[in-house]
């Protein structure tokens, strides 16, 4: 059997078989939490329109339309400041869990105050307690054994997170919520690109190979689109990637693997050798100096996998962050 194979930027191959890594952990980017759900980035826009001219600075004035960049966003993240801490959402999504073997990491748990995740809600979050492990967890991370699990445990305030969900925690002192794209997931009644889209002829060419599925994941405002393309299989080497499309600019993130002797279980646990839509999801978008910071969730059959990727020019480069979910049904 093939595992996922990690060249310079793929998730490490052991985490398609073993997902139990509590501790491992990423970052995120969502909707502003003390205006009950609403965009951040929605409402600075709402606060930039209701801004009058005489409150522009006399330089931002004077400037041309030569002279102004128009293209720079007004706040960015800096991926390597991310702290590495996600957890999931207990069943009536009051608590979140951030798994740990020890008790050596209260006082930076303490300081978090905010969970973002689903897409990019954002929800308060107070720290409450550190939690004893039981003789009952049956080593899955889900909202039913959360009890059971060792770790540190939060309290959502305000709201309520999605059950079993995953959630990346943060200090908004020090993560700026301004910096949060707004993320439109695709339709689940989209079919695959077709054929004549220029963007599939695009990725096409850029990759020198057939295209076996194209899909689009989601819409990240202004201008950019985040695809899923598994390309044909070539002897035993497979391939696909996560593309981003950035006003006619392609950026890739390339996951290569090679059959052996399974062919159902190609880069994670029983695959069956196909990357679908149904298994990607955004945990958030936010901007950097760069271009975009995604969070991303990876279904699998035995588990989710949380990793990060941030955007330099042509390339999507895969953070160190990562968190796997053991989900396994029982």
């Amino acid at each position: 059997m093939s595992k996922r194979l990690k060249p310079a930027v793929v998730l490490p191959a052991v985490m398609a078989i073993t997902l139990g890594l509590a501790g491992c952990a990423g970052s995120g980017g969502g909707q502003n939490a003390d205006r009950g759900g609403v965009s951040p980035a929605a409402s600075a826009a709402a606060a930039a329109s209701g801004t009058s001219a005489a409150a522009a600075s006399p330089a931002a004035a004077e400037q041309t339309p030569a002279q102004a960049d128009t293209t720079a966003p007004a706040a960015v993240i800096d991926p390597a400041a991310l702290q590495p801490v996600l957890g999931f959402a207990g069943e009536a999504g009051k608590q979140i869990l951030v798994t740990r073997e020890g008790n050596d990491e209260q006082a930076q748990m303490e300081a978090l105050d905010t969970a973002i995740g689903s897409g990019g809600q954002v929800f308060k979050v107070r720290f409450e307690q550190w939690q004893e492990g039981s003789d009952q967890n049956n080593g899955r991370e889900l909202a039913a054994n959360l009890h059971n699990l060792s770790g540190y445990v939060f309290t959502v305030e305000g709201g309520a997170a999605a059950p079993d969900d995953t959630y990346y925690l943060a200090d908004s002192s020090a993560f700026n919520l301004e910096t949060l794209v707004p993320v439109e997931p695709a339709s689940s009644e989209a079919g695959q690109l077709p054929e004549a889209d220029p963007v599939r002829k695009s990725i096409a060419e850029a990759k020198q190979r057939e295209i076996m599925s194209a899909w689009k994941l989601a819409s990240l405002p202004p201008g950019r689109e985040l695809y899923l393309v598994q390309f044909v299989r070539q002897d035993k080497d497979m391939l696909f990637s996560l593309v981003l499309e950035d006003n006619g600019k392609l950026s890739f993130m390339d996951y290569p693997a090679e059959i052996t002797d399974n062919e159902y279980s190609v880069w994670r646990v029983d695959d069956g050798g196909e990357v679908v839509p149904q298994m990607f999801s955004l945990l958030f978008a936010a901007e950097t100096q760069g271009g975009l910071l995604l969070g991303i969730n990876w279904l699998g059959a035995e588990g989710i996998n949380s990793f990060f990727l941030s955007q330099t020019g042509e390339t999507l480069k895969e953070l160190d962050i990562q968190y796997s979910r053991y989900t396994s049904p029982m």
